[in-house]
């Protein structure tokens, strides 16, 4: 089990460079009014789809995540949550496909970006 968390705690970075990434080639795409390509987009919530799936399997298996109440509730909520907000704004820029659906895109992931990383336990690097 702990290299299980070890790789949690590795593709954390992943994750978060994936929805960075996102959430810029976004915004400059809707800036400079170029098309919708959901291509770099899907990466980044298949990243965080695989992330949330390692954290479940350790959230169920492993007694030590919890420890705390964060552990216990905090972090896989604001998680599951971030999932939810990456997922819907990913769906909603596919159905619209228009000029806004790279801003919707970024925006999402913006946003689910910061909830993650106000939910990472900066205290395990």
């Amino acid at each position: 089990m702990e290299t299980l968390v070890e790789v949690h705690s590795g593709v954390r970075w992943l994750v978060l460079l994936a929805l960075l990434a996102g959430a810029v080639v976004g915004i400059y795409r809707a800036r400079t009014g170029a098309a919708w390509e959901s291509g770099l987009f899907q990466i980044g919530v298949i990243a965080l789809d695989v992330q949330v799936l390692i954290g479940i399997v350790i959230w169920i298996v492993d007694d030590a995540w919890s420890e705390t109440f964060f552990y216990k509730i905090i972090h896989p909520g604001v998680m599951l949550v971030a999932l939810a907000v990456a997922h819907v704004g990913l769906v909603l820029a596919k159905r619209r496909d228009d000029d806004r659906s790279n801003m919707l895109t970024g925006g999402s992931f913006i946003l689910a970006l910061v909830m993650i990383t106000a939910a990472i336990p900066w205290d395990r690097l």
